[in-house]
């Protein structure tokens, strides 16, 4: 059985690369990574990662207390040590001393990084005002910091009128995130938490020097290369908007004798066509490839450099809006049976085959919490666990009799027998720029499905379409298309300018409550059941918001988990999300060399480059697979029990 590997002695260090040799043509090392992105971002603020550009930067830019080794493990970074007490609710970091912070030349600055920035950084994200999204994961780990936080969202909304905000942010010294001295930071948390080193690695938990941040403004740190202190292994030293985004490795880090390469050159392309030429003539490091392009390379030079990567901890589900402006979609989606008709009628190994046409089974994952992420005291899997399990062996639920049995149950319930949708009048429907259109409050429903101008996308879209018109016909369901341009959460989720579309998260840290806390509690990513005091909602399920609070409060591994997964099973029993599709699994051409970087299924860490290997010749998927065998392994060995 397996040990759970998230959990490690503190001053446990990496193991040695394996041997990489020249088994590619005589290739060798080059200490430069080139490699694309997609999406501009307007801000690199560390503490506010929107997307996957602004998370690889900050990966790279900047170290956290602890970080992971190539096989997952967590080892010491900017502490060089840590203790927790006999039931893990104070954890103290002893950090290394005389890191200095740099700039965006790479010169060390006059700041030391010390215990203080640690703090200076949770007082950042901690203040509502700085609109920090993710800390409604950690709101009720850190003692003190859930009534810190809503007194300062009371005060913001006029709800508290008899104290200041400088009154309540003076009041910081209650949240329980305190440097002890210059080198020691203490972290004392609201109940047992074996398993916050995890927490550590997420944006969360960066230091910022506080000098620098009140002389550039809380609002503009990371606006430009200027406006932000580096603490890690890179530091940004070119950033043209729409263009060009450097990092150069960092001389003044404390482990740059492992940062084997030098520059990280990441250039703005946003079709895929392109990004394949330029690998071909030699200006990209890697590519990731539609499976299209892999089968247009069959009987080319590069037909035997193609390869599958590995798959990772984020979960791609579709995604209902649940507060959705079109008022026909808004009245049926409530309901449980045209949820289950939605659930089983996507054939999801169809619209798989997309991206692997070879064994688009392997890409399915049909459980919200990823495998190979949780484990409890005994090394047992969470989606092991009674009530996960089924929906771990379901795989494609594709099922159209079935879809069809469940939507005609919805249309009883919430049509006059003559087709027209009790409570629903007809009128425009407002979501431009992504669609305009009307309802008339009669069938069919019409279903505003969203996705980016890609070509990969639309012909996405295009297939979601086909498969609601193949399983329902076209007199009960219409789905529009609409678009969005660049980022989804910002044009489409947060506006709420969509019925349905596919999404995805990365797992923030090693408990089911990174998922679930996103999905069900204040301040989450669907409010499904979120406290009522604290947020109006407009899905309001009782007996899920009693589910995880109860989950929540176990501190035992094995009954916090058997307590998630009925979680999991009453979602998936009402089919509120619906997991389709586990990252990674992606065609690529490289020469990156595998296995040389941090792992892990946590945080950023699957951004980190420290450690990575590039080849001068792209490498064959026959050595990519020697490489894999090798290094499992090797993994397996470190994880038996």
């Amino acid at each position: 059985m397996r040990k759970m590997l998230l959990i490690v002695i503190a001053a446990t260090m990496a193991l040695p690369l394996f041997a990489m040799g020249n088994q590619d043509g005589g290739s060798r090392t080059v200490d430069r990574y080139d490699n694309t992105y997609q999406v501009e971002v307007k801000t690199l603020n560390y503490f506010l990662l929107l997307d996957t550009t602004a998370q690889r930067v900050a990966a790279n830019t900047q170290d956290h207390l602890v970080e992971q080794d190539r096989f997952g493990r967590f080892i010491p970074s900017l502490a060089e040590s840590w203790t927790p007490n006999a039931d893990s609710t104070v954890w103290t970091f002893k950090l290394r001393k005389g890191q200095k912070w740099v700039d965006h030349t790479g010169t060390p600055t006059t700041y030391e990084i010390t215990a203080d920035d640690f703090v200076e950084g949770f007082r950042y994200v901690s203040d509502p005002a700085n609109g920090i999204r993710n800390i409604s994961s950690v709101r009720n780990v850190i003692k003190g910091l859930y009534d810190y936080y809503y007194t300062l969202v009371d005060i913001d909304g006029g709800k508290i009128q008899d104290k200041t905000r400088e009154a309540a942010l003076a009041t910081f010294g209650t949240v329980g995130v305190k440097a002890l001295d210059a080198y020691t930071v203490e972290y004392t948390l609201t109940q047992p938490t074996p398993f916050f080193l995890s927490y550590l690695i997420m944006d969360l938990f960066y230091p910022v020097e506080k000098a620098f941040l009140d002389a550039v403004g809380p609002a503009n740190l990371g606006i430009a290369k200027e406006n932000m202190l580096y603490s890690g292994g890179y530091y940004l030293s070119d950033w043209q908007r729409d263009k060009l985004i450097v990092m150069t490795r960092n001389e003044h880090n404390w482990d740059k004798d492992n940062i084997t390469v030098r520059s990280i050159n990441m250039q703005k392309v946003s079709d895929p066509t392109v990004e394949l030429q330029m690998f071909m003539r030699g200006e990209l490091s890697s590519a990731l490839l539609s499976a299209e392009q892999a089968k247009a390379l069959e009987g080319s030079p590069f037909q035997d450099k193609v390869y599958m990567t590995d798959l990772t901890s984020v979960t791609f589900w579709w995604h209902p809006n649940y507060q959705s402006p079109n008022p026909e979609f808004n009245a049926f989606i409530r309901n449980e049976n045209f949820r289950k008709a939605l659930y089983y009628g996507i054939d999801h190994e169809k619209f798989l085959s997309l991206d692997d046409q070879v064994n688009p089974k392997g890409l399915i994952r049909s459980t919200i919490i990823p495998e190979d992420q949780c484990f409890d005291e005994k090394g047992r899997d969470f989606t092991d666990y009674p009530g996960v399990k089924e929906f771990k062996d379901r795989g494609n639920p594709y099922n159209p009799a079935k879809a069809r049995e469940y939507l005609a149950k919805a249309i009883a319930e919430l049509t006059d027998g003559k087709g027209s949708i009790r409570g629903v009048t007809a009128g425009p429907v407002d979501m431009k720029p992504i669609a305009d259109f009307s309802v008339d409050g009669k069938l069919p429903i019409q279903m505003v499905y969203v996705h980016t101008t890609s070509s990969k996308s639309t012909t996405e879209a295009l297939l979601f379409q086909a498969m609601m018109k193949d399983t329902f016909g076209d007199d009960t369901i219409n789905v529009v298309l609409g678009q969005f341009v660049d980022n989804a959460y910002r044009e489409a989720i947060l506006p709420l300018k969509y019925d349905m579309m596919w999404s995805s998260f990365r797992f923030a840290y090693a408990d089911p409550m990174a998922q679930f806390g996103r999905l069900v509690t204040d301040g989450g990513f669907l409010n499904m059941a979120v406290d009522s005091s604290k947020k109006t909602n407009t899905l309001f399920d009782k007996t899920l918001y009693d589910l995880v609070q109860a989950a929540a409060a176990e501190t035992v591994l094995s009954r916090r988990y058997a307590a998630f997964a009925k979680v999991e099973k009453h979602i998936q029993d009402k089919a509120y999300i619906m997991p389709y599709r586990a990252g990674g699994g992606s065609y690529t051409i490289s020469r990156m060399v595998p296995y040389t970087v941090p792992r892990g299924g946590f945080g950023v860490t699957r951004f980190k480059y420290k450690g990575m290997i590039v080849e001068s010749q792209p490498l064959t998927a026959a050595r990519v697979a020697e490489l894999r065998t090798a290094f499992f392994e090797e993994f397996n060995k470190l994880t038996a029990k």
